[in-house]
Order: C-alpha cells, then structure tokens, then sequence
C-alpha cells in the first residue's frame, strides 16, 4: 500500500509561490484602483463641481441681500390707509398692502376715520409713536375751527426686527376745514429721530355716502351690490366723475382680518352690516362691543340666516336674534307667490313678474323670537327685531341666491325693506338715462337722514343734513345766460358728525358761560365780612390779650389776623372761575333701551388766573376729545400765535397741551361710551302699573318720563299725523329705586320744560347746590320733528332727568381748586317699529329708453 505523505501545517511556503500569490494580488489591487479612478472618481469630480457652483450660488445669493440690504431703510412704512376705504376685491394694489404712494386717504368730514399702516424695522427692533395730524397748503399745522389749537394724535409704536405688523389709528377732519393734506409722522423713542413720510392727499367723501359692509366667506358674491340702483341711486345728469353712490360697499373676506374698529366712535360712517357664514371668534372683543354700541344707536345688520344662525347661536349676537332656526326648508314658486307679488306691484307702472326659482331653494325654517316682527310680504322669510335705536333682520333663504337678485323687483325689496329707506320713484332724464328719488320726499334725494339710520342725541338733534346741487342763470359778460350750478350742503358732515354748532353744543357752552360767570358779591355781605373783621382785629383780639396780661402781644397778631381774614373773605367770596384755577363740566348722558352702556358727552371748561398748560387723562381708551370753541367764535388775532394740542394713545388716553392764557378760559369736547351697573328700564309693578326702575348706580334728580304716541284715525282726519304726549313727573329716583307712572297730558313747547312748577318746588327744598342746565334739558326733550323725517312719526318713551356732578374718569392736571359739574340723563326708554317698507310707485323700465348719452356732456 503505497505511502501518502501529508504536510504540516506549519511547513513554510516555498519562496517561488509566495512569489506567485503576492503578484496575483497586487494585479487584482491595480485593478481595483483601475475602476475606482475610470468611474468612481469622476462621479466624486462631479459632485465637487455641483457642491462648488451651490456654494458659489449661495455666496452670489448673499452678495445680492447684503447690496439690498444696503438699500433698505431701516423702518419701511406703507402709505396711510382708511381701514374700510380699501376695496381689496377692485384694487389688487390695496391687497398686497402696496398702493401707489402718495394716493389720496378716504375720510368722511367731521368723523373719525379708522386707519391702518404696514410698518417693518430691518435691522432691529423699533420702539417710537406715530404723529398724524391735518396741514394746510402752506404745510402748516390748520387751526381748528373757531379755536386757537392746532390738533395731532399720537400713538405707539413697537416693531420686532424683520416681521411686518399693520398699526391701527384714528384720524380726525373736521366738518369744516381749511387743511388740504394729512401728515402722519413716525418718532423714535429714545433719540426722538423722525423717519421721514409723505403727506397724503385727502378724498372726502360727500355728506349723504356710508359704508355698507360686507362681512362674508365669499364675499365676492355681494359684488352685485355695487352696480344695484339702490346703491348708485343713479341720476343722469351726474357723470362718474361727480356723483357718489349713497352707499360705498366694503366685501370683507371673513377669513382675513376684519377692517372694523374696536372703537364705536369711529363706526358712525357706517350705516349697514351684511353677516354671511361669519365665525363670531373672528372678532375681537374690543370689536364685538364697538359693533353692539354702534347696533344700539341705530346702526341695521342683515344676516344670513341658513349660513349664519346656527353658526351665531351662544355667540355675543345670540341675544338680539329675531328668530331662531327650526331646521332646513325648501321654497319653490308656491312658497314666494304672495311675498314676490305684493313687492312686484306699482301703483304708478307696470307690475313686475313674480319669482319663479328655475329650481327649489334651500333655506330654514326661521322660529320668531319676543319682539320680532315680520317683514311685509308674509311668507315667514325675513323677521327683524328692534336693539335700541338699530334693528337686525334674519333671512330664511340665501341673500345672494341668484334667482332671487336677478329677479326685476329685488332692487325695491333691497331698498325699502332691507336697507329700510322711503318708496322711491324712477323717471328719464334729458337723455333717456334714469333719475331716481323719493316718492314722498323728492327735493331730499341725498338727504343723509333716509342713508343711514344712525343717530347720536348730542350730534344730530334738530339738525338738517341734506346735500343738493342748485342751478342759477346769470348774464355772462357777453350778454348770453350762463347756468351755474352750485353746491348746497346743510352740513358737510351728514349725519352722526362730530359737531361743534349743533344745538346740544351750544346749549352746553350757555351753561358753562353761566356757571363759570364771576358773581359779585352783594353790599351786606361786603359790609357784613368787614364788620367782622375789624371786631375780630380790634375790640376781640384786644380782650383775648388783656385777659391773659399781654397787651403789646395784640400788635404782634394784628398781622396774623389780616392775613387770616383776607384769605376767609376769599374762600366766603366764593368766585365760580376762582382766583386760581377751576374746573366746570357740563356733560349729556344718553342711553338706549336695557343696554348697560351709554354714550356720555363732556364739555369741559378751564379757567386759570395765571397762564397754565392742562393735560386731561381718560380711563376709557376709546375716549375721543376735542378742543372745543369757549366763545361763539373764539378766533386767532393778528399776532397771536396758535397752540398745539395732542391727543395721546400711549401708556393712557389723555389730551395734552392745552395752554389757557392769564385770565381766561377755554374748553374741551370729549366723547366716549361708558359702561353702567345696569340700566334704566320700564317694568310692571306689583299691582300691574307701569314703573320706572333705576338699575344704572347714580342718584337722579328732576326726573320726567315722557311718552309720544299718535293717533290713528280715519283717512284723510286732519288728527290721524297729530302726536300726543303723556308726562310722568318722578322728581328724585334713587339708584336701586323704582316709581310708578301716572302720566298726563303735556306741553312740549320749545321755550319751556315740563313740570315747572313740579321742578322749581324740588328746587327750592334741595340742600345741593345746582347748575342752570335747563338749555340742554330742553333740547332732552324734543322729539325728532321735521329735520328727521323718517323718525319724526315714530313712537318713543325716553326719561330725562339730571345727576348733580360729574361722572367720574377723568384727571385734569393741574387740579383745580373749585370743581363742579353737572350731566343731564337722556334715556330712550322704548321705540316703536320703524315704518313699514312700502313697493316702489314704478320701475326703471317704465322710464328707460335707448337714447344714448352724448360724451361730451358737460351737465
């Protein structure tokens, strides 16, 4: 068997295969290096060169920042804007926040327009106040009219490094103005640095224009309203370029930050809410109240009711809701046939086909609340309710159902019952094109009382607010007749103006002339206070020293007792302006239905005997105040230089600057809503009577309840328009307390207050001094008449009465030494339905033809 030899594990290798093992490994090595450097190496000297152009793309992307940055302001500011005058839906520049500079700003005279202003700080963060005041065509400060001050408000400023933020502002221009441009200037804090800005232009809008403001998911779909005659109140021979719509409709998208104040003093330009599909939260509490204050003076909200109701059950609205939804509904034909065939009737044109829907709607069923009413037409599809002066009205089917605004007689249903205004009536003009104006108040076509339903007691009573053009002819020097066509505006302002002339104004400014007036004391007292003082000096002050053995001390208090008396005989004299300072406020308090709020009007005057500079501090941010003419024409003469006056928003609400010369006085207007411990209300006492119960936290004086009904007789009775007042006199109604009513038959005359001799009984048993504002009251108790003829025949219930002192919330620096005050309580207890919506007498077809209008009209 043969030998198989086995080698060791441990035997060496023999030096000629080691050789032949590391070759074949450094082949297999080189060509491993082979592939890595043919392909994987130039996939990594690709990667270097995309890494290499990135990084070069990078450093040219930071070269470019770096030059812009260089470029960029440290503060960019975008232009000044009316915060509801940006149609964002026209003007796609307005959108973006970018007009163009230098664009004009929309303000209504004589209200406080709502502003707003992108801001950003590029490089750190900014801490200033903003300046804006109103300049003339010299760039000068104006003068506020019949005053010596010159106005800017103020407010802070606070930007974080690189985040954009919109400021918020008021903006004042009075009724009647000499100031062309609006200034608004931007301060920094520490080193008082001013950014420079451009002046803007003002466009003014006309007496009888208001806001209608959309406030809606899509409100693209109210679009519509802008091209309706009940907005454009259309009159041929006004071309675009000189006629104003009555209304400047404002879509607001709901899911974007809502263009609405949260102060109620700067909504009174607006007349009309549309509320479609709008998420309550969306508001900010500050508006929520600033909306019900302006609901409760008379401002009209339409809502959405299958989008809306349920959407607004629980919400701050909920309260004041005429109706309640009862779960969806269809509406055919059937369903409107009566309802669209009352409003498609004319008396004096053809009648309009009814609605035929191509298909069924859908809508709700709407449950009506206490209080409501139904609007004219049946059907159960719109209620509305009363809130104080303003009223909120509920639809059951879509507002901007296309059937529903395509159809011919939506146009009267949108203006008498929607919008609540007169019956109007449609005729041609030269050229064939539409004139529109009111059936039973034709020369009052722009009349600012039949636009808006808001009213302030202090701004509107008594006033006229109609706008029209007047034509005259004239020889020219050639001998041919010239028409001439001017403007007659009763005021620039229209209604719910702040204003310095109305009637409330000037009865304040009777009283304070008279509580402030220096009252010369009588002989006896003069002789009375000198006979005791020189028994004090002579006789007295001689036995007090006798007694004690020190005669010769009698001539060393002689001195003593002159100075003592003279500064009794000054305290005793009793000067209402005072030799120092004093501090006189009349102030009107008026209040809407069980609302616990009330908008309260001070005018307060300052006298100093020396040269002083006031500041007045208000707890209510929202307060607005205004230097205020202390005479019938307190004018600037030759020489004299004007004063400026600040209106703060900072840390604390204050006017500032307020400089009264040696001897002299002057005044201040401020305005603001208040907020009360309850309400003054009607109720029913135990045995059934009507009462008045006082839930508000003051004392009342003086107090009357007044009650204006109408009788309804038959027709063509000279008595059925004749108003009849009852009067109740309460006298002192104490906070907490209650009174029954026994009313009477009373006489308003203009020259007299009701229960004269009731008032001047309670006068004379009253220990509290008290100040002649029998002016005011007087004024407290006119009903709207002929100046205000939508609300003259309306039914109402208001209490007057007085509380002897000033309300409190205000600092005056420098304190006065002699204070007083006295606020007149004017409560609108219970209004009556407004008039009822009546058709249009024709149609716009009844009138229009196809003659076109020439282009090169010039009337």
């Amino acid at each position: 068997m043969p030998v198989r030899l086995r080698r060791s594990r441990s035997t060496k290798l023999l030096p000629a295969s080691w050789a032949k093992i590391a070759m074949r490994r450094t082949a297999w090595l080189l060509l491993m290096i082979a592939v890595v450097t043919t392909t994987g190496c130039s996939g990594c000297n690709s990667k270097n060169a995309a890494q290499q152009a990135s990084e070069e793309e990078e450093a040219e992307k930071k070269k470019k920042e770096a030059e812009e940055n260089k470029k960029k302001a440290p503060i960019e500011i975008g232009p000044l804007l009316s915060q509801l005058g940006q149609d964002e839906a026209a003007d796609p520049t307005i959108a973006s926040g970018n007009p163009k500079e230098g664009s004009p700003i929309l303000v209504k005279p004589g209200h406080w327009t709502p502003t707003v202003r992108r801001m950003k700080a590029n490089y750190e963060d900014f801490v200033g106040r903003t300046s804006t005041g109103l300049f003339d065509r010299r760039n000068q400060p104006s003068v506020l009219r019949y005053t010596r001050y010159t106005y800017e408000t103020t407010r802070p400023v606070l930007l974080a490094k690189g985040r954009e933020k919109i400021i918020t502002g008021e903006l004042f221009v009075p009724e009647y103005t000499t100031g062309k441009r609006i200034h608004s200037r931007l301060f920094e804090q520490e080193s008082g640095r001013e950014t420079p800005t451009s002046p803007l232009p003002l466009q003014k809008m006309p007496s009888y224009q208001y806001f209608l403001v959309v406030l809606a998911k899509e409100a693209s779909r109210y679009t519509y309203l802008k091209v309706t005659d009940a907005v454009r109140a259309p009159w041929e021979e006004e071309l675009e370029e000189t006629s104003s719509p009555h209304y400047r409709v404002v879509l607001a998208d709901a899911d974007r930050p809502l263009p609405l104040s949260t102060n109620s003093l700067a909504w009174t330009s607006i007349s009309t809410l549309i509320w479609d599909e709008v998420d309550p939260s969306r508001m900010s509490a500050e508006q929520q109240t600033a909306l019900l204050d302006w609901l409760h003076w008379g401002g009209r909200i339409l809502i959405n009711g299958p989008d809306s109701l349920d959407t607004l059950r629980g919400s701050f609205l909920d309260p004041y809701l005429p109706a309640e939804s009862e779960g969806p509904r269809k509406f055919d034909a059937s369903d409107l046939a009566a309802w669209s065939s009352l409003w498609a009737r004319r008396s004096q044109g053809a009648d309009l086909p009814p609605l035929v829907p191509k298909q069924p709607w859908s809508g709700i069923r709407l449950k009506p609340r206490e209080g409501a009413r139904e609007l004219l037409g049946g059907a159960k599809l719109f209620f509305e309710r009363n809130v104080g002066r303003g009223t909120v009205v509920v639809s059951a089917f879509q507002l901007a159902e296309r059937d529903f605004i395509n159809w011919p007689g939506y146009d009267c249903f949108l203006n008498s019952a929607l919008l609540s205004r007169p019956r109007r009536r449609f005729s041609a003009g030269e050229y064939g094109g539409p004139r529109v104006t009111w059936q039973d108040f034709s020369p009052q076509r722009l009349d600012a009382h039949f636009i808006t339903g808001l009213r302030l007691f202090a701004r509107d009573t008594a006033l006229k607010a109609n706008w029209q053009r007047v034509a005259t002819t004239s020889n020219n020097q050639f001998g041919v007749l010239d028409e001439i066509v001017t403007e007659k505006v009763d005021r620039p302002g229209g209604i719910a103006a702040w204003s310095e002339d109305s009637p409330v104004s000037l009865a304040a400014r009777e009283a304070l002339d008279e509580a402030a007036a220096v009252r010369i004391p009588s002989a006896g007292f003069v002789l009375t206070c000198l006979g005791l003082y020189l028994i004090v000096l002579v006789p007295l002050n001689w036995i007090v020293f006798r007694s004690m053995g020190r005669v010769e001390w009698a001539w060393i208090a002689a001195p003593v007792i002159a100075l003592l008396g003279t500064w009794t005989l000054v305290r005793l004299v009793q000067l209402d302006i005072g030799f120092v300072r004093a501090h006189t406020e009349i102030a009107l308090l008026e209040l809407q239905g069980t609302y616990e709020r009330g908008l309260l009007t001070r005018y307060t005057g300052l006298y100093s005997s020396l040269s002083t500079t006031y500041e007045i501090a208000y707890d209510e941010p929202t307060t607005m105040a205004l230097p205020f003419p202390a005479k019938e024409k307190d004018v600037l003469k030759v020489g004299d230089r004007s004063s400026p006056v600040v209106f703060e928003k900072l840390r604390k609400t204050s006017l500032q600057g307020l400089t009264v010369s040696s001897a002299s006085r002057r005044a201040v207007h401020s305005e603001q809503l208040v907020s009360l411990d309850g309400s003054l209300r009607l109720g029913t006492s135990s045995r059934g009577s009507t009462q008045i119960e006082n839930r508000s936290g003051y004392n009342l004086r003086d107090v009357v309840v007044v009650r204006r009904t109408f009788v309804k007789g038959k027709e063509g009775d000279s008595l059925a328009s004749q108003p009849q007042i009852m009067g109740s006199w309460v006298g002192e109604l104490r906070n907490n307390g209650t009174a029954v009513l026994g009313p009477v038959p009373i006489d308003l005359a203009a020259d007299r207050i009701p229960f004269e001799q009731e008032r001047t009984q309670a006068a004379l048993v009253s220990s509290t001094p008290r100040i002649n504002v029998n002016a005011l009251m007087k004024l407290a108790f006119q009903f709207p008449g002929d100046n205000d003829p939508r609300q003259k025949n309306r039914e109402e219930v208001r209490l007057v009465g007085v509380i002897d002192h000033m309300l409190s919330g205000t600092k005056t620096t420098p304190m006065a030494s002699q204070i007083r005050g006295a606020t007149v309580v004017l409560a609108h207890l219970k209004y009556a339905a407004p008039p009822e919506p009546q058709p249009d007498v024709n149609s716009r077809p009844d009138v229009i033809t196809e003659k076109p209008i020439p282009t090169n009209s010039t009337k």
